[in-house]
């Protein structure tokens, strides 16, 4: 009984350590934590987006506004959402939530694009699928 014991120790062990070992980011393969549909849109680094003419642009936690970033709802931060984790949009890939929309938006993200002209090819999408990424939390992955 105990080689039995130890036998299947070690092949959980075994599987335990090789299923940690890979740990690059795949929008396949990952479980998520949550899944939502929901509205999005597209935003630009305009300061006419961003606080008005003469206002500095940036996010909610200071970088720069740039492609491959998203703004969620607050409803979506307060559901344990949180700067640093990346979601996938179907359809559009994989973003890290760097910034906050205004409170009056519910369940919506704004996809961070260089210029009005990307931002017209998105333009408002409804229910559409959103993976929250277990394996998206912050830069060091």
């Amino acid at each position: 009984m105990k080689v039995i014991t130890v036998l299947f120790a070690v092949l959980l062990f075994a599987a335990a350590s090789t299923s940690s070992a890979n740990t690059s980011i795949s929008t396949k393969n990952i479980p998520s934590k949550k899944s939502i549909s929901a509205t999005i849109t597209a935003y630009t680094p305009d300061p006419r987006e961003n606080g008005g003419p003469g206002t500095k642009s940036g996010t909610a936690i200071g970088t720069p506004i740039r492609s491959g970033i998203v703004a969620v709802s607050r409803d979506l931060l307060r559901s344990g959402w949180d700067y640093g984790n990346k979601v996938h949009i179907k359809g559009l890939g994989v973003f890290i939530i760097e910034d906050t929309m205004h409170q009056r938006y519910r369940r919506t993200i704004d996809v961070a694009v260089p210029d009005m002209a990307s931002a017209q090819k998105i333009g408002k999408m409804t229910d559409i699928e959103v993976t929250l990424l277990e394996d998206g939390h912050g830069a060091d992955g």
